[in-house]
């Protein structure tokens, strides 16, 4: 979508044609058209943003100069018109250390990433986060360590989405890989009613590091949970990069529709970390690498009072696996059970 400064639709036009409060118990707010936006003025000439009709989850961010609050219900007055209650409204707030112009031209990407106009929490959030990773000063590369546990994950979606040619099946697999905001469990696919968490090393032993008894435990909702556990060899094989690269070449349908799926790996991608685009390290599945298990099989500590479990090593070494036939069959239903709703 290209934006001109004189479209109703822009957060820049809005914002210079706002008009500056008389004092400071007053702000002007302005609806941005064709959107669920609504863009508001204080006295001192900050700039605050309202989305109304939010249901996703907020993930928890911590911003300099910027807040974000949640309201089940607001009261807003807009300029010749009655007052409006709006509900469900994520409001955003910019202090005067934020150069309310540059804020409304980065807003601009908000209908560049979502066209429709109909903004969820996660649409802003992902601009904000983008903007913030521009200003940030670079982090240190991640661990070997950190990009094994990505290169595994990746490794499971290109396993679940690479022989499917159903293009609702391939977004909803997608979509169950870690979810809105980072979840302790790798994948929830809620159309089949399982869980899979992914565990990877490189060493010779299959001994996996928990962090976390959410990461064992069937959540509410699911009949099945099983951990994948992966054991790799190094300096030969595919890069994380490459395993991207290799589940968008899976994408089906029309141009599209793999753009729509090129989004949403897009955003999970985001979720995940920079893990995701690495491509110093290559890896291999070593032989007899992958075996699925049972959640409740895996070993946990003991209940202790007053003692919690927050992170151990599970030494899966001489706990049966699922067969083969279990594992065909797992696989077989998380894909086919996945194309019901």
């Amino acid at each position: 979508m290209v934006m001109k400064m004189n479209d109703e639709s822009s957060f820049r036009y809005n914002w210079n044609n706002m008009s500056i409060p008389p004092n400071e118990e007053k702000i002007t707010i302005k609806k941005v058209n064709t959107t669920n936006a609504y863009l508001t003025k204080s006295h001192d000439n900050t700039i605050g943003l309202f989305l109304e009709d939010i249901v996703d989850k907020i993930p928890k961010r911590t911003y300099k100069h910027l807040e974000i609050k949640m309201n089940l219900r607001k009261e807003i007055n807009i300029k010749n018109s009655e007052k409006k209650i709006i509900r469900n409204c994520m409001h955003l707030i910019a202090d005067s250390e934020i150069n309310a112009s540059v804020l409304s031209l980065i807003l601009e990407s908000l209908l560049e990433n979502q066209p429709s106009g109909q903004f969820t929490a996660m649409d802003l959030i992902t601009v904000l986060d983008d903007v913030e990773e521009l200003l940030r000063r670079p982090k240190k590369p991640p661990t070997i360590e950190e990009v094994v546990g990505v290169w595994g994950e990746l490794y499971i979606l290109r396993l679940l989405i690479g022989d499917i040619n159903n293009v609702e099946i391939q977004e909803k697999i997608i979509a169950g890989w870690e979810g809105e905001i980072r979840e302790k469990l790798d994948f929830r696919f809620r159309s089949s009613g399982h869980v899979l968490e992914i565990k990877t090393t490189i060493s010779n032993q299959r001994i996996h590091h928990i962090h976390g008894i959410e990461q064992v435990t069937l959540p509410p909702g699911f009949n099945s949970g099983v951990m994948a556990s992966l054991v790799l060899e190094t300096n030969q094989g595919s890069s994380c990069l490459m395993l991207v690269n290799s589940i968008k070449d899976c994408f089906k349908g029309s141009e599209i529709e793999k753009q729509r799926l090129l989004q949403l790996f897009n955003k999970r991608m985001r979720i995940r970390g920079i893990e995701c685009k690495d491509e110093r390290f290559i890896f291999d599945l070593s032989f007899d690498g992958l075996k699925f298990y049972k959640l409740g099989n895996v070993p946990k500590p003991g209940n202790v009072d007053g003692v919690t479990a927050i992170e151990w090593l599970s030494d899966l070494r001489n706990i049966d696996p699922l067969n083969t036939t279990e594992t065909d069959n797992l696989l077989s239903e998380i894909i086919s059970l996945n194309s019901r709703n």
